[in-house]
């Protein structure tokens, strides 16, 4: 995936996106897949986080 296809399925999710991220729990970064330019990403939540593990979307908890 690309971080363009990432941030659309995030968008898409919108106020459930946070509710989702929840519920994953603590995520091991490094073992997710990654997207064509090397940022790893949840394929549930759709958070992404850079090659070096900083997030890159966190959820906005009061996003309508």
């Amino acid at each position: 995936m690309t971080i363009d296809e990432i941030k659309t399925a995030a968008d898409v999710l919108g106020g459930d996106r946070w509710k989702t991220w929840m519920k994953c729990g603590l995520h091991d970064w490094q073992a997710l897949p990654q997207t064509d330019s090397g940022e790893h990403y949840c394929q549930q939540c759709y958070t992404l986080w850079t090659a070096d593990g900083a997030i890159k979307n966190i959820p906005d908890r009061f996003a309508p």
